[in-house]
């Protein structure tokens, strides 16, 4: 299935901008192992929402290891048809790619996810206002991050809170000599209907 995934990302990339990264070696490496990093904390039958998902990562990678309930969603509609043509040729059954923004998506499915996952999209207040609503209090959203991530934690401390969120694990790991930090917020508590704020704001005024 990676293979097939591979090819089809070079395929396309040729002439549709998807990701800067195209040897097979290196998509299987900064793609694929990267976005695994995080099938632990998500189980058989979850709700799955993975915001911002570009080419498919880290969602497509994880529906290829576990069988659960798999939304992708992108405001950019060429990713977003990538994606739905993936599911289809790798045969994933439940499994989607919406083309939405989340601030858009929130109306109609708020707090209804059990894990919500998100890589390389923003700094991690303006990725908390726009991933912890959508989790269920109990659930987890976990963003995938380079080495910048304890900084932008440290300022996104106020906006974790006001959302509901509380840090339960910090990973750190290397990749190809690339440092990765996996960071683990919980919900604890019901997310003010106000979040996320339209226009923007997450990314203009950051909580």
């Amino acid at each position: 299935m990676y293979e097939i995934y591979s090819d089809y990302l070079i395929e396309v990339n040729s002439h549709t901008n998807l990701t800067s990264i195209t040897d097979p070696e290196e998509i299987k490496i900064k793609h694929f192992e990267d976005s695994l990093s995080v099938l632990p904390y998500i189980k058989e039958g979850n709700k799955v929402l993975d915001i911002g998902a570009g080419a498919g990562f880290p969602g497509i990678p994880l529906r290829i290891e576990k069988n659960f309930d798999l939304t992708l969603v992108d405001s950019v509609n060429k990713k977003v048809n990538f994606m739905n043509e993936v599911i289809d040729k790798l045969d994933l059954s439940n499994a989607r790619a919406i083309h939405t923004r989340a601030e858009d998506f929130a109306k109609e499915n708020r707090e209804t996810f059990d894990v919500v996952v998100s890589r390389a999209v923003a700094n991690m207040s303006t990725l908390s206002e726009l991933c912890l609503p959508f989790s269920k209090v109990g659930g987890i959203f976990i963003a995938l991050k380079g080495p910048k991530a304890d900084e932008e934690l440290e300022a996104a401390q106020n906006a974790i809170k006001i959302l509901g969120g509380q840090v339960k694990e910090i990973e750190r790991f290397k990749i190809d000599d690339n440092d990765r930090i996996n960071i683990i917020v919980e919900k604890i508590h019901p997310t003010k209907k106000k979040y996320p704020r339209g226009k923007n704001q997450a990314k203009k005024n950051p909580l």
